[in-house]
């Protein structure tokens, strides 16, 4: 076996090319073009840090494309980012996961001659060398077909002559609920075949599963797409020194971040202050990007004199959320507005009117035993399904989670008490 020598590499996943941006209706122009281009660019800023960090080779541990059947467009794109590499001497390992499998349709393109793809049938291992002296032996496996459910991670072995060695995984370790099951292993599967960093994709958070012996990694997804991925995307540039000791340092790579606001209306008392306030946050959002465009969601909460014209005569969309988009989409800073909600409360001491013996005491007393109770979720689909209105909304329904279910129950006694007490305070 050589004698380990100093190297760094870059590992990211998830890449998810051509991938739409959910929930973003009626953009500006330009807000548009920046969010289709967003998956593109964060893979153009993985490159140009391997080329400025003079990076010996990158990992992409799956899911390059969105989906089976990629466009042209998201391959053509990934084959030029690649030559980029390639002219810089610097070799990519690319794995394949569940939502680009190697069964899906491929044009027929030359790829540059330092990229090098995992197979399907069997994990394959290849070697990294500079100057003739081998840096790394990588080990990796790509999904043949989509739904991949074996434990793939137990296939995988070091050669006893590699200085260094790394696995290359599209799995799902310790059974994350919020990701399929696919390549479902554990960590100890992973330490028994004695590797030295474990690159791994699918799961769109990054983390440090274990920090060494082995160092397991999810550099997570390098854009953000969607409500649920907010905060920082990016990639791991990862150094090892002579003693073999792992540096992984994440960078971030995504060109449109993703946030959820709180604004409090309590103790706003007119228009100006509300909108004053409205701008604030905004300008809050602009400050954490980091230079970076944002998508914002912005919502009303808190009680307050303001709530019941919020609830009953302001068009959000057209009072609130466009007047804050105004001279956004000149901005290369910007930040899009997606929504103001209200989700604010009326001045009034809920827990105290409970006490009152009255039509809307009971009413208010007949949410909280749902909200107290051991399955508040379970007990509102009870209460519905009485309803002849259950069957349009039941299959809705199934799709939301205890937290989704607890917000409507929320959000109906407020929307009752506002019907029931129009003019109390």
């Amino acid at each position: 076996m050589s004698e380990p020598v100093p190297f760094s590499f870059v590992h990211c996943a998830d890449l998810h090319l051509d991938s739409p941006f959910e929930g973003i209706h009626a953009a500006a122009p330009r807000i548009a073009a920046v969010l289709r281009e967003a998956t593109f660019q964060a893979l153009d800023r993985v490159i140009e840090l391997a080329i400025g960090e003079q990076a010996d080779f990158i990992i992409v541990a799956g899911d390059v494309h969105d989906g089976e059947n990629r466009s042209l467009r998201a391959q053509l794109r990934f084959r030029d980012a690649l030559k980029k590499a390639d002219e810089a001497g610097i070799p990519c390992f690319i794995a394949h996961g569940n939502h680009d499998p190697l069964s899906g349709w491929e044009a027929h393109l030359e790829m540059p001659a330092l990229a090098q793809r995992f197979g399907g049938q069997g994990v394959e291992g290849f070697p990294v060398r500079r100057g003739g002296v081998t840096l790394a032996r990588i080990y990796g496996i790509s999904y043949p077909v989509k739904e991949v459910r074996d434990n793939l991670a137990r296939g995988f072995k070091r050669d006893p002559e590699a200085p260094f060695a790394i696995g290359v995984l599209h799995c799902n370790v310790g059974g994350d609920p919020s990701h399929d099951n696919y390549a479902p292993c554990n960590i100890e599967d992973l330490v028994a075949a004695g590797l030295d960093y474990w690159a791994l994709g699918h799961i769109h958070a990054q983390r440090i599963v274990r920090a060494s012996e082995p160092c397991i990694v999810y550099s997570g997804n390098t854009q953000g797409r969607n409500w649920r991925e907010m905060g920082p995307r990016g990639c791991y540039l990862v150094r090892v020194d002579a003693a073999r000791r792992i540096t992984p340092t994440f960078v971030a790579t995504d060109v449109v971040r993703w946030f959820k606001q709180d604004l409090d209306i309590g103790g706003l008392a007119t228009w100006d202050e509300l909108l004053d306030a409205l701008a604030r946050v905004r300008e809050e959002v602009r400050a954490a990007t980091a230079g970076r465009a944002a998508v914002a969601r912005l919502t009303l909460t808190g009680r307050g004199e303001l709530h019941r014209e919020l609830a009953q005569r302001v068009d959000l969309e057209r009072d609130l959320a466009e007047p804050l988009r105004e001279g956004e989409p000149e901005r290369h800073d910007f930040v899009w507005v997606e929504a103001v909600e209200n989700r604010s409360r009326p001045p009034l001491d809920l827990a105290q009117r409970r006490l009152v013996q009255d039509f809307v005491g009971d009413f208010l007393n007949a949410a909280e035993k749902l909200r107290q109770g051991g399955d508040p979720g379970a007990g509102l689909k009870e209460v519905l399904s009485r309803r002849p209105e259950y069957r349009v909304v039941a299959a809705a329904l199934d799709q939301l989670n205890e937290a989704d279910l607890l917000a409507i129950l929320n959000e109906a006694e407020i929307l009752g008490v506002d019907r029931l007490l129009p003019e109390e305070d």
